[in-house]
């Protein structure tokens, strides 16, 4: 329940994520127990335990699948239906953590957008059934039970002290890998073969230990820490306790807890893609709904198909949905139900809708509307935040001289470290800039760039910014406007609101009948405060040359920012840059604040 309560609203249990190690504790325990009671009386066999895993897991995974497919055919664009397809495929393989970990983080932003993230975690124990009672079965033939269990204690250690060096070297793949997770199955096993007789009395306290071990680290870690690495001994030690107190009299033992015990496996299931579905199609749930729902739903799972446990019609159900799965993929998720439009995907939506498409970033110095005797009106520079507004400035017959490089931030003393762009071509930029101010020494510049985005790399000492990445920010931009001196005016653009959800994936699901009817896109967000914006805005009070322009102030009223115009075209090409269609709204109103 700590997963469920994590996933609705990682601020009710920040740390309750660590739900999971708990369970693999308690799995690593009870299947080391099985394993190892059949060994010693000779009768345990791979396949039976294969199967007996296979009906405990599969029927209801391959449901909760089957679910969501048919919900996403009716409600999810292709783009999308074609991730749920791939990602229902790696689930039923059990490879979902290793497509996971090659794609992003589990705390990721776009986490929102994988319907079965959460099966990473089945991914991880299944791979364990497979590769641990192959390992015992071997070891037995050939040493004593004794010197077995010494082996699990030494793998133990050595997955934990992989875990912790993997976890400072790529979080991402120590959080989602089976070699990374191991040491806490295995840290399970060790209370079964290294069992510790206790008094009643005894029992209760430790039992208490390892609760509180538990809660304590629901409450003091979260997403902000190093995961699993050592962090996650707390909870693996608490539900080591647990198990080693062995009390008949738990604390856990009342009715709802036992009931809530019985259908955790299909709460698990279903709570992750009910909160991902109900965010896909705009509808906001609230927390009791939410509760009522996947626990009804789990109920009705549980009893209809995971008690059942029927293994046949559960390999003809892997074998249907798999295919299923796999056929969606190759038919770039069913695209034959929405018009061409709707068939993008995103990057080529951002291309085709971005207020900077057709902008060059040539290394050179742009021209825009300007004769060859003219003088420009102003001088544009920045990163792409810049090259956004550039159409609608051509279209408005702004006279300007462009200088412009994605992802670089173009000040006097630091760079920017993004993508690998190489500071000779941000530096190549900047020179330009200070080369076009000395001849045009009046001319007014507009600065928009992608404020406090950055990871920011010092130009003279190649030292990374450890320090307050806004103040470097307002003092690099003071440093800016003192070298180009005070016979032009500086107009700074801010950062926009930006979109949480992307307009393209709704714009693309509304093209589906049943979205028309129940789940229109939302045509306009909260505003956000943005705190690099009021920074900036304090250059106005240390120089009289300077004007901070906030293109929020035009594109949000009321404190809610347009999402969609009033032709339903969407302001933004991505969840940040602005579309061609935002950029006019903003333009204009630059021009406007300019004259």
């Amino acid at each position: 329940m700590s997963v469920v309560l994590f996933h609705f609203n990682s601020s009710y249990l920040p740390g309750g994520f660590a739900g999971v190690d708990v369970f693999f504790v308690i799995s690593g325990f009870l299947m080391t127990s099985i394993i190892f009671r059949g060994i010693e009386n000779n009768n345990f066999s791979i396949l039976k335990f294969f199967q007996a895993r296979a009906r405990r897991i599969v029927p209801a995974l391959v449901a909760v699948i089957a679910i969501v497919l048919l919900l996403g055919y009716l409600f999810f664009e292709p783009l999308t239906y074609q991730l749920v397809g791939k990602h229902g495929l790696s689930s039923l393989l059990f490879v979902s953590n290793i497509v996971y970990a090659n794609e992003s983080g589990y705390f990721d932003s776009d986490a929102f957008s994988k319907l079965f993230l959460h099966t990473w975690s089945l991914s991880v124990e299944w791979q364990f059934y497979i590769i641990y009672p192959i390992i015992l079965v071997v070891l037995s033939k050939f040493l004593s039970v004794k010197n077995i269990k010494r082996i699990i204690l030494a793998l133990t250690v050595l997955s934990l002290l992989l875990c912790i060096y993997i976890s400072t070297k790529d979080s991402v793949m120590s959080y989602f890998m089976l070699y990374t997770r191991a040491w806490e199955m295995l840290f399970g096993g060790l209370a079964f073969l290294y069992p510790v007789s206790l008094e009643s009395s005894k029992k209760r306290i430790v039992e208490i230990l390892g609760i509180s071990l538990i809660i304590l680290s629901f409450i003091i870690f979260s997403n902000e820490n190093l995961w699993p690495s050592y962090n996650a001994l707390l909870p693996v030690i608490g539900a080591y306790l647990c198990i080693l107190s062995n009390n008949e009299k738990t604390l856990l033992s009342n009715t709802v807890f036992q009931k809530i015990g019985l259908w955790s496996y299909s709460i698990y299931l279903v709570h992750w893609p009910f909160i991902v579905f109900f965010k896909k199609i705009n509808i906001e749930v609230n927390f009791v709904i939410y509760l009522i729902s996947i626990i009804i739903i789990a109920f009705l799972i549980f009893n209809t198909i995971e008690k059942r446990r029927n293994y046949k019609y559960g390999l003809l159900s892997i074998f249907l949905i798999s295919m299923a799965s796999s056929y969606m993929v190759s038919m770039d998720g069913l695209g034959f139900r929405v018009d061409d439009n709707y068939k993008l995907t995103k990057k080529e939506f951002h291309r085709e809708y971005f207020g900077g498409s057709a902008i060059r970033q040539a290394s050179d110095i742009q021209y825009f509307n300007i004769g060859d005797r003219e003088e420009p009106r102003a001088i544009i520079t920045g990163d792409s935040f810049s090259r956004q507004y550039m159409n609608s400035f051509k279209n408005e017959k702004f006279k300007a001289i462009g200088i412009f490089k994605d992802g670089c931030f173009i000040t006097p003393n630091y760079y920017s470290k993004f993508d690998d762009n190489d500071d000779r071509v941000c530096i190549l930029r900047y020179n330009n800039l200070i080369k076009v101010m000395e001849n045009h020494p009046k001319t007014d510049i507009i600065l928009s760039m992608s404020w406090g985005d950055y990871k920011l790399t010092n130009r003279i000492n190649g030292d990374k910014l450890n320090g307050d990445v806004n103040k470097t920010i307002v003092n690099e931009l003071a440093e800016l406007i003192k070298i180009g001196g005070n016979e032009r005016h500086y107009y700074i653009i801010g950062k926009t609101n930006g979109s949480k959800s992307s307009s393209f994936e709704c714009l693309a699901r509304n093209n589906l009948p049943v979205n028309r009817l129940m789940s229109p896109c939302p045509s306009e967000s909260n505003r956000e405060k943005i705190k690099i914006n009021d920074d900036i805005r304090h250059l106005e009070s240390m120089f009289n040359n300077v004007t901070f322009i906030d293109p929020n102030d035009i594109l949000c009223k009321n404190g809610k920012c347009l999402l969609l115009d009033k032709k339903n075209h969407p302001i933004y090409s991505d969840n940040s840059h602005l579309s061609i269609y935002g950029s006019d709204i903003v333009v204009k109103y630059i021009i406007d604040k300019i004259n």
